[in-house]
């Protein structure tokens, strides 16, 4: 089963979303290893902070996260795939607290306790931190291509001045638009396109969990602004190397948003965009495609998240599919059908 899905399904019928375990050893553990750390001043020096050990906070974030649905271990989860895997993987887990709302608005943690929705703010606060997911956002790199080099959305503001160093101290190494330019130049383009997916996908993401506040505590809700603005930020920087790179994407993207906006069939589209379903990447594009038009016109529907694990059991085997949605079907085939190992 996928790790999202996992995270997503209920622990207990009578207690979707388990305990809350935010006194108990394991979490207090989780939230000290992901704590970030503070920069420390040695005579005329300024030693940079300490990163978390990443990995280790992804490891202890999924032990804790068999025993209960919490935005804060999704969150820190979260960091930890963006710091070691990358941006797809941070939308992913994005995508996890929103369908997290979604589902279980009533149950998840922190709970909304009397109709007040404050510690459960605070808690998704921590998505709009400089100390926290947007200042890791901003350092990781955004692209890199072998023996170039990479980038960051840091490294462009610096280049474009909007902050005068990379990281705030005058010992940095800045990076080059000559650096940039050749990145993207040379960056596997499918890897521009999926990263240009992802962010795009995150931003869904974010502006779905702050429409569930404004329909379930209206006035009252997370300020996710800063991470929105830098993740458009992103968004127009990579459509731009789009436009260059692989225009077709971009065109094709950029009409079926147009069709979505105005409610038209994609008659017009191009043939390349008519051809149908003739695979299971095919299938997967256009669960997104709907997805998107779900988030720019019913935003609060409960059919994304649906659709959202639909696409990920694509290309499943028949076994893994039981193993998915019906663990003990699984076996139960597999006493009838004398196969250990079915598909």
């Amino acid at each position: 089963m996928d790790t999202i899905d996992r995270f997503l399904d209920p622990i207990d019928e009578s207690a979707p979303c388990g305990p809350n375990l935010e006194y108990d050893p394991a979490f207090l553990a989780l939230e000290s290893l992901a704590a970030p750390g503070t920069e420390r001043a040695i005579g005329d020096t300024v030693k940079q902070a300490e990163e978390p050990d990443w990995r280790e906070v992804a490891r202890q974030a999924e032990q804790v996260a068999e025993r209960t649905r919490d935005l804060r271990v999704a969150i820190h989860w979260g960091n930890a795939r963006l710091k070691t895997e990358g941006f797809a993987s941070w939308s992913a887990t994005v995508g996890l607290v929103a369908d997290l709302l979604t589902h279980y608005w009533d149950d998840v943690h922190p709970r909304v306790d009397g109709g007040d929705p404050v510690e459960r703010i605070n808690a998704l606060a921590a998505l709009a931190a400089i100390d926290g997911t947007v200042g890791y956002l901003r350092s990781v790199p955004l692209l890199r291509a072998e023996r170039i080099g990479a980038f960051s959305l840091r490294d462009l503001r610096v280049l474009n001045g909007t902050i005068k160093s990379a990281d705030g101290t005058s010992d940095a190494t800045p990076v080059s638009q000559e650096i940039v330019d050749a990145v993207v130049q040379h960056v596997d383009v499918d890897l521009l396109v999926s990263t240009g997916a992802a962010i795009t996908a995150a931003l869904v993401h974010v502006r779905s969990i702050g429409h569930q506040f404004d329909e379930r505590t209206p006035g009252m809700g997370p300020d996710l602004d800063t991470l929105e603005r830098d993740l458009r930020d992103v968004d127009a920087f990579l459509r731009t190397q789009l436009a260059i790179r692989a225009p077709q994407a971009l065109v094709a993207d950029d009409q079926a948003q147009a069709r979505d906006e105005r409610g038209e069939p994609g008659v017009g589209a191009p043939t390349e965009a008519r051809r149908g379903v003739r695979d299971t990447d095919d299938v997967r594009r256009m669960l997104d495609e709907i997805c998107a038009w779900y988030a720019r016109n019913e935003p609060s529907s409960p059919v994304p998240p649906l659709l959202r694990r639909a696409s990920r059991l694509v290309g499943l085997s028949f076994a893994e599919l039981l193993r998915t949605l019906a663990p003990g079907g699984l076996s139960e085939f597999q006493q009838l059908s004398g196969d250990d190992n079915p598909g």
